[in-house]
């Protein structure tokens, strides 16, 4: 049992808005030239979600905490304005690029989405009639079980977009730590040692949930989000590779997953669908991946 486990079980209802368990598949959009990489090495790529291709996105849970905070007066002063600071201090290195961080815990995610036929999400992937993008289908519980087995200790869930619901959800983490905090801070025993680890499991808890969190705008991809904690330079830690995108040098977790964790392959709007689907199947069984299932997008094109 990991110590993000034991965070989570403390707050249940949360944990089971983001998963419901279910035995269900989840897809993987992306470009050809990469699906070919994910397929031919078996690999996915867990990316640090501070350099994710809209900074904003990242930075949208942490104004929301700051709102938050500054919108409930009823909390305990001395532990909230270190939280407040600490989120500031985030919001301030993602966007303007100062600040320094508090610790060395870094979050490395990858995307996939509940539906394996998603317009707003193929078109982020098509360029023009013979250019289309695909997505691969994970079995969820089998990726998770895998992932977890092999010690990667996944955090995982669907991306919440509606506004209401995050700050209900923040609002209860602020009542349980802030009650856990006071309760503490008077007991005959209180130590600063006891103070300080409070104050740590919420930053470590609304760092968690908050990467679930995204602006309603984004509702159509119908996101789900698989995350690895890794603690860079420590003895334990998982070893970090980068690369270059759009011009900035990305850290990311390379996972080597199982084939039979893969369940479908589906090829975007395009026009020639025949002969991607005879390709798709020809490159899937070159690799070894021979009772894949491919599919074709049922969305009709339009130019």
């Amino acid at each position: 049992m990991s110590y993000y486990d034991d965070l989570l079980k403390k707050i249940p209802k949360i944990k089971k808005l983001l998963d419901n368990d279910s035995d269900s598949v989840i897809y993987h959009y992306t470009k050809p030239e990469k699906m070919l990489e994910i397929i031919s090495h078996n690999s996915i790529r867990f990316s640090n979600v501070l350099y994710l291709n809209d900074k904003e996105e990242v930075a949208y849970s942490y104004k929301l905490i700051i709102k938050l905070i500054n919108e409930t007066p009823s909390l305990n002063e001395e532990l909230f304005e270190k939280i407040s600071n600490h989120f500031k201090n985030k919001y301030r290195h993602i966007v303007d690029g100062s600040g320094e961080l508090l610790n060395n815990l870094e979050y490395f995610t990858t995307s996939f989405s509940s539906d394996n036929d998603n317009l707003t999400l193929w078109n982020n992937y098509a360029k023009g009639k013979n250019y289309t993008g695909y997505n691969i289908g994970f079995n969820k519980k089998k990726l998770i079980k895998e992932m977890t087995e092999n010690n990667y200790l996944p955090i995982y869930g669907s991306v919440i977009y509606d506004r209401a619901k995050q700050s209900k959800i923040i609002r209860a983490i602020f009542k349980k730590w802030n009650s856990l905090f006071e309760k503490a801070s008077k007991s005959k025993r209180a130590n600063k040692v006891k103070l300080f680890d409070i104050m740590f499991e919420l930053v470590d808890v609304l760092n968690i949930v908050s990467i679930f969190f995204k602006n309603p705008q984004f509702k159509s991809e119908r996101e789900y989000r698989i995350v690895i904690v890794n603690a860079f330079g420590a003895d334990n830690s998982k070893q970090t590779k980068v690369v270059e995108k759009n011009g900035l040098f990305v850290p990311y977790l390379e996972y080597i997953f199982n084939k039979d964790s893969v369940s479908s392959v589906n090829i975007g709007p395009t026009f020639d669908e025949n002969i991607f689907y005879m390709s798709a199947n020809r490159m899937l069984l070159n690799f070894g991946y021979e009772n894949i299932e491919v599919q074709r997008s049922k969305i009709p094109l339009r130019y």
